[in-house]
């Protein structure tokens, strides 16, 4: 019997954590594979450290340093908790702060930094850049996951939204292919600004008794949470779950087919 799989693809490290790590810790324990991919460089970003107070501290830190320590911990994070390696789709972002600490931003047709290989379109554009939707197409088919899950379509994070449609016309394009597993548009946690209608979801994964192992794997990428479980306040969905915790999705593409064994896609749609 072949081995159940799921793919979660977040625009960032420690997305697939914040987003599904409940998810696919669950399903991890299962019996199921985990494909982790990152879609950025992951170079920009500051670096938080705790004071001996408690309190937090944000370095500016330039991407020959950023990036090595983000890559570093999502390693850590996907070997530790998920058994598995990242995949890393490594568009540049759309800003980053240079060698000298200055900011710098990526426009069309600006200087890549030296950590970024040619002919590599950021996040904002990768889903308009051929080659990068059928970079994602391949993986999709390759590793035939029993559901693709990453970012959904309306946020305040522009590198979040080309993620999303990077990844949802590789997904078509996979369909097309042949591919038939669902596809799953997860709610983000960053705060949205559109209101309560794009705050829906559709379905849900009951992710109570991977709650606690979540925040120990949203701690590993320690530069940016060092102190999840006392920063951190999620939404809040037991009253209309029916649990203590979950993760919640709208479904993309319910897939073509049910296997008796496909214990997620059953949970997903019994939860619907």
């Amino acid at each position: 019997m072949p081995k159940r799989v799921l793919m979660s693809i977040g625009a960032h490290a420690d997305d697939i954590e914040f987003n599904t790590g409940g998810t696919l810790l669950k399903y991890h324990d299962l019996g199921y594979d985990i494909i982790y991919v990152m879609a950025t460089n992951n170079m920009s970003g500051y670096w938080v450290k705790l004071k001996p107070d408690g309190g937090r501290k944000r370095e500016i830190c330039p991407y020959d340093r950023m990036m090595p320590q983000r890559k570093h911990e999502a390693a850590e994070a996907a070997a530790r908790v998920f058994g598995t390696e990242p995949i890393h789709l490594d568009h540049p972002q759309r800003h980053y702060t240079d060698k000298n600490g200055d900011r710098v931003e990526l426009r069309y047709g600006n200087a890549k930094p030296d950590c970024v290989a040619p002919d590599t379109p950021s996040i904002l554009t990768a889903h308009e850049h051929s080659p990068a939707i059928q970079r994602v197409t391949d993986l999709i088919l390759q590793h035939k996951p029993e559901a693709v899950l990453t970012h959904g379509p309306a946020m305040v994070d522009m590198e979040h939204i080309g993620t999303c449609l990077l990844v949802t016309k590789a997904y078509r394009n996979a369909m097309d292919a042949g591919h038939d597993g669902l596809l799953l548009h997860w709610l983000d946690y960053t705060p949205s600004i559109f209101g309560d209608c794009f705050n829906r979801w559709d379905t849900f994964v009951d992710v109570s008794d991977t709650w606690e192992r979540k925040f120990d794997a949203i701690e590993l990428h320690a530069c940016q949470l060092p102190d999840a479980r006392r920063v951190l306040e999620f939404p809040d969905c037991s009253a209309a779950c029916g649990c203590r915790h979950a993760e919640t999705f709208t479904i993309g593409r319910r897939g073509k087919s049910l296997l008796p064994d496909a214990a997620f896609t059953f949970e997903i749609l019994n939860n619907a």
